[in-house]
């Protein structure tokens, strides 16, 4: 049976409190995981997810067509935003229905007829639909987004098969004229983007939504939280277990189930099929309802979390919105320098980061999108060994936050934020070994160090501006043989 520790204690920066010891791998062949908590549990969580610490998240679908919300909202929410009567997501749909209505039929010009046949206007939300036959993803390449992501330096790929809308992203037979294979872009995306990211060297791992908006049997938001059964035994569970069976994901992330408990979804009915049937690879987050008690954890735009048992990565967009929003500002935008220095803090906390991007609905990944990913892709080519397969240090961080660690393969890594003396020091540290050397990574240049009344102090003075330009926002000291691991 799969016994796997993870203790990663992320702290306020200012405290610098202790972090936990690294998860250990035992046996990689787990033992049949029965329908409760207890088995579950102890089959564990496979090692190559707290060892990946970067993947990258991508929200497409029909929402991405309007692409539209308040400067701070979630695109992805559009749907929702008609029902509710959210003016800016309205006026955009009605503006859509002028621009386009015309070329659609005479239907949606206006004016549809209900059962007597009477002329009246459509709501918002039947006009949503009219994105299914203007969304055709021309320029979608799966192979070239598999070979951004590499590039950007991931692990792994989540991809939002189906959100709240319903409108799933392969032929499900759930859904039979709602899915991208029929209508949009006709294409199975889920099939063609994990063959691409499997090919790539990645693991491949899907977003599925619990609830739904759309669906008859239980309209999400709207309906009862407590007559969801129907809706759950006769479509939820069988189309997750046809998405299951078909792709085979490695990881999946659960959402849209914040209303109900997790025995109404079944959790651990459906958790324990899912790992029986991908096998020891296979992970789940821990978004199945209340009273879930098992799952990576999933901090949405909330940095680092405080003490826990269980993996973590932060998801997060790159900006405010995970589904492209061509309303949001370019001040909403981590920049490069910032993002690095993100990660690096998630990293050092004992946790990762599971970053978005929002692809445009020709299928394209806006540039500044794809910059943010490259520079944090050429960070990680030097400073890798830092972050890949790393554990957190007894210490998070300097007081100042200025100066973060890991450690991996015996060596500690001082990560500097910020570099603005010619001496780097670190306080209240432990004597160094007799034999200990500093590097910093990207540099050949040979480093000065030593000790003084409990604090490391490490000489930059021989380092040039050329030399520190090697990377960019921050900046990776090797201590090997340190001896304090």
């Amino acid at each position: 049976m799969l016994k796997y520790k993870y203790i990663a204690v992320a702290v306020v920066c200012m405290l610098c409190a202790v972090c936990g010891r690294a998860q250990e791998t035992a046996d990689p062949q787990p033992a049949k995981v029965y329908p409760n908590w207890e088995s579950i549990n102890q089959r564990g969580y496979p090692s190559w997810f707290g060892d990946a610490k970067l993947g990258i998240f991508v929200h497409w679908g029909l929402y991405s067509v309007p692409a539209w919300s308040a400067p701070t909202g979630y695109a992805e929410w559009f749907y929702r935003g008609l029902m509710v009567g959210d003016t800016v997501r309205v006026n955009e749909m009605q503006d859509f229905n002028r621009r386009w209505g015309y070329m659609l039929g005479d239907q949606w010009s206006g004016r549809l007829s209900n059962s007597q046949g009477v002329k009246q206007r459509p709501k918002p939300t039947d006009l949503y639909t009219l994105y299914a036959q203007t969304w055709h993803a021309e320029h979608w390449n799966p192979d070239q987004w598999a070979d951004l992501f590499v590039r950007a330096g991931a692990k792994y790929v989540i991809l939002v098969t189906k959100h709240h809308d319903g409108y799933c992203l392969w032929r499900s037979r759930y859904q039979p004229n709602w899915n991208s294979v029929v209508t949009g872009p006709h294409k199975d995306i889920v099939g063609m983007l994990t063959q691409s990211v499997r090919n790539a060297g990645l693991k491949m791992g899907f977003y599925y939504s619990l609830t739904e908006w759309t669906n008859n049997l239980h309209i999400w938001m709207q309906d009862p939280d407590s007559a969801i059964a129907e809706y759950v035994d006769h479509y939820m569970v069988p189309q997750f277990k046809e998405l299951v069976n078909k792709y085979k994901p490695s990881l999946i992330f659960t959402d849209g189930e914040w209303q109900n408990t997790a025995e109404q979804f079944r959790a651990p009915e459906l958790i324990s099929w899912y790992y029986n049937t991908v096998g020891p690879d296979a992970i789940v987050n821990d978004r199945w309802g209340e009273g879930t008690q098992h799952g990576f954890k999933t901090p949405e735009y909330k940095g680092a979390i405080k003490d826990t048992v269980r993996p973590w990565a932060e998801c997060r967009g790159i900006g405010r919105s995970f589904g492209y929003n061509r309303n949001e500002p370019l001040e909403n935008y981590l920049t490069s320098d910032s993002l690095i220095r993100h990660f690096v803090k998630l990293v050092a906390a004992g946790g990762g980061l599971t970053l978005n991007v929002g692809p445009d609905a020709d299928g394209t990944i806006p540039m500044l999108q794809q910059e943010r990913l490259l520079d944090l892709g050429n960070w990680l080519k030097v400073n890798g060994e830092a972050i890949y397969g790393s554990r957190p240090y007894r210490k998070m961080c300097e007081m100042d936050s200025t100066v973060y660690y890991t450690r991996n393969n015996g060596n500690l890594y001082a990560i500097a934020t910020h570099l603005d003396s010619k001496v780097l020091i670190l306080k209240n540290m432990p004597r160094p070994g007799l034999f200990s050397t500093v590097k910093l990574l990207g540099c050949d240049k040979p480093i000065v160090h030593y000790y003084f009344a409990g604090s490391l102090y490490i000489r930059l003075n021989n380092l040039s501006i050329e030399d520190l330009r090697n990377t960019k926002g921050a900046w990776v000291f090797r201590i090997s043989k340190y001896g304090d691991q």
